[in-house]
């Protein structure tokens, strides 16, 4: 009888495991909490275990026996005699056929904002299951706060959803815009053209108005608000106000709605043409400045634009400088447009022209006073009556070498100079601030002959050679050749920039204005010494011997041109190519040529 009892129990044992499969979600009741693991159970010989990682993820309350969860059994160890089971894998079974279908479809689900990802966004509920929330997709609608989104019930819209790594993305921010994408369809769908609704004034921005029609807002541009052309919509209309408009187009796929006011009303502009022909002067007020010129009105809702370059001859920076609103001036009419309904103007053009009494007035040679109005690289402008302007370039501002010509005057200055170029055809005058001053080359060429010995300062290095300061404008050039007896690469190897060095002018060309130095037996007793003739008198308080050259030969000095290739065996360079060197492209190095030849044909410098 025992050992028949001891078959069955076995034979029952054996039933009992084959009754359970991995994958069986059921109930299961708590019967031990324990640190590793909380044992339930589920009707089978021996408890299941349930690791504390497999709960539920938005468990609010401690598991205590007595608890009934349920579960999915994830393992079954036949040799042990264990089963493993979950309780957040059996919710997530029970309930992603449910999400995915509506992923699939596009159908909103309700969620519980429960806890926030620091930097990254928040962990939803979506019926058990964690689902991710970007920060990015949490909506207009709601505040940025954990606290006051912890445990709000939110609609959303599945973004991403993927079974094998059980990652499901939510956006309310997408949910948002289906919603308000489905109302607009219905909207569009009963709006044509040509309709005449009312609305209200929603916002009032620069160029137009924008008008609710019935939910959504169409744009009443600064065009459509009233037959004249307005810079900007009349402060006549506020937020709030009902207007009546015309629908004139409906943009389905791109949902926009362009409005107007103006044509609830008949337009005034046909015919305009032949009231204001081109060429006619008339009398208008003014009724608004902006920052491109000045609106004059020359009949009811009919206003022209005097473009900030067409109010004077001279160069205002705004129009308030030349006008103000009420004043009544006279136009003459540049322009009229009446498809587009514009009308352009002049004010200047009913004056006359400065320019064409510029070369009489300010004859080449003369010295004149004005105003210096703007700074820029190469040089400055000066005012010399209003609507004249001329140039002061920056090698005409010194006979010594300035960087910018910030060095020399400023904005608002008033300066004396001289004419050197006028012409009125080509609205160009050219300034000198310097054919005022005493010229420092003649100074110089007195005082420093060929041989002379120099204390000096290292300017500026260049692979060809190094330039050296003589006297406050004067520079000379020492060649690479000229730096030591022996070969070098380059002059920085030698020298650097602010380093005194004595120096033997070897080359002085008084008409392109440059000098030579070299380094070379400075100490040495120059030829003319040697040959026992007599010195200058500027060479004899110096202590050195010597006498001009009958060919002087081109170092650079102003316009730093290197030297003739028979005096120091390397090649020439022109002053042209030497500004392009310098990092100035073609134009402008044609260009800055060109200023340097102008002034008197001469390349002044250091």
């Amino acid at each position: 009888m025992e050992q028949t009892e001891n078959r069955m129990e076995a034979f029952l044992e054996e039933k009992d495991v084959q009754l359970y499969s991995r994958g069986d979600i059921l109930k299961g009741r708590v019967v031990q909490v324990l640190d590793q693991v909380i044992l339930v159970d589920i009707g089978y010989k021996s408890e299941a275990q349930l690791r504390p990682s497999e709960l539920a993820p938005f468990r609010q309350e401690p598991v205590r026996p007595g608890d009934e969860l349920e579960v999915i059994i994830t393992y079954i160890d036949e040799e042990e005699g264990t089963i493993f089971v979950s309780e957040k894998q059996a919710i997530y079974a029970r309930w992603i056929d449910e999400l995915e279908r509506a992923y699939r479809q596009g159908e909103p689900v309700m969620g519980i904002i429960e806890d926030v990802v620091p930097g990254a966004g928040y962990h939803v509920n979506l019926k058990g299951i964690r689902a991710f929330l970007p920060g990015s997709h949490l909506g207009p609608d709601l505040p940025a706060e954990i606290e006051k989104l912890r445990g709000r019930e939110v609609p959303f819209k599945i973004l991403e959803l993927n079974r094998r790594d059980r990652n499901i993305v939510v956006s309310h921010r997408e949910y948002l815009k289906d919603q308000e994408r489905k109302r607009l369809e219905e909207l569009f769908s009963k709006l044509e053209p040509g309709q005449i609704v009312e609305g209200v004034v929603k916002s009032v921005v620069d160029f137009g108005l924008f008008v609710d029609i019935g939910g959504f807002q169409g744009l009443v541009h600064r065009s459509e608000i009233s037959w004249k052309d307005l810079p900007a919509p009349p402060n006549t209309y506020k937020v709030g106000d009902k207007v009546k408009v015309k629908i004139l187009d409906v943009d389905r796929e791109k949902r926009r709605i362009s409005l107007s006011i103006k044509q609830t009303r008949p337009d005034p502009w046909q015919g305009l043409a032949e009231r204001y022909p081109v060429g006619s002067k008339h009398k208008g007020e003014v009724v608004a400045l902006t920052d491109f010129g000045a609106f004059v009105k020359l009949e009811e809702d009919v206003e022209g634009l005097v473009h900030v370059s067409e109010l004077s001859w001279g160069f205002p920076q705004h129009p308030k400088e030349v006008v103000k609103v009420g004043d009544v001036v006279e136009v003459v009419v540049l322009d009229v447009d009446e498809p587009n309904r514009r009308i352009s103007l002049s004010m200047k053009r009913a004056q006359p022209d400065p320019w064409e009494t510029v070369e009489q007035k300010y004859p080449e040679g003369s010295i004149v006073t004005g105003r210096v109005t703007k700074l820029l690289d190469f040089g400055a402008f000066v005012e010399l009556e209003p609507g004249v302007e001329a140039l002061l370039h920056i090698s005409e501002m010194s006979w010594e070498r300035i960087a910018h010509p910030r060095e020399v005057v400023k904005e608002g200055d008033e300066v004396t100079v001289k004419v050197i170029k006028c012409d009125g055809a080509k609205r160009k005058i050219r300034l000198s601030l310097r054919e005022l001053q005493e010229d420092p080359w003649i100074k110089f060429v007195e005082n420093y002959p060929i041989g002379t010995v120099i204390e000096g300062e290292i300017t500026e290095l260049k692979d060809f050679g190094a330039f050296c300061k003589i006297t406050d404008e004067i520079e000379g050039l020492i060649h690479v050749s000229e730096i030591s007896d022996e070969r070098i690469d380059k002059p920085a190897d030698v020298l650097k920039v602010g380093q005194k060095v004595r120096a033997r002018i070897i080359g002085i060309n008084e008409e392109k204005r440059q000098v030579r130095l070299s380094l070379r037996r400075v100490d040495e007793p120059h030829p003319s010494e040697r040959k026992g003739q007599p010195q200058p008198a500027a060479a004899a308080q110096r202590g050195v011997g010597a006498e001009p050259p009958k060919k002087p030969s081109a170092v650079e000095v102003g316009g730093r041109e290197a030297e003739p290739a028979e005096e120091s065996g390397h090649a020439g360079i022109t002053l042209r190519e030497l500004l392009q060197r310098k990092g100035l492209n073609s134009a402008s190095a044609a260009e800055a040529a060109e200023a340097t030849e102008g002034s008197e044909g001469s390349s002044e410098g250091k």
